[in-house]
């Protein structure tokens, strides 16, 4: 299988009053099914019976990495494109403390800090939020 979830060792699962936590999949970037599964993860998301917004953090936008047959019209997405790698994980921080959306989803493309993964899930819980961080691998 070409895509496996990863969770960090000291993971515990979010109650129902913790309001927040943070998901780590890694997905090898050159297999085919990662599109159509980054595609749907994303529409099945975005379709999230909560009125706030999905975020898309990542240094490139969301639509072409979706397949042709994907359709977003009508979804929730807010998107936050950088340039500069080094922040996303910041950017989502930001994001996920702001509470507008109930999932900021963050596309790196090295896995996360201790640090980086403690400043998401602080921000998650102050935001009410979940993160999903999405590890490309070459």
């Amino acid at each position: 299988m070409t895509c496996l979830e990863q969770m960090p060792l000291h993971y515990t699962p979010a109650t129902e009053t913790s309001g927040g936590q943070v998901t780590e999949i890694t997905m090898r970037s050159d297999a085919h099914l990662s599109r159509p599964m980054l595609a749907a993860m994303m529409i099945e998301l975005s379709s999230n019976a909560d009125q706030r917004w999905l975020c898309w953090v990542a240094d490139r936008p969301l639509k072409p990495l979706l397949n042709a047959d994907s359709h977003l019209q009508g979804q929730k997405i807010l998107q936050v494109v950088s340039n500069s790698k080094r922040d996303l994980s910041e950017i989502g921080v930001r994001a996920l403390e702001r509470g507008k959306s109930h999932t900021v989803a963050i596309m790196l493309e090295r896995p996360l800090r201790d640090d980086e993964r403690q400043a998401l899930e602080a921000a998650a819980l102050a935001g009410s939020a979940e993160c999903l961080v999405i590890f490309m691998q070459s």
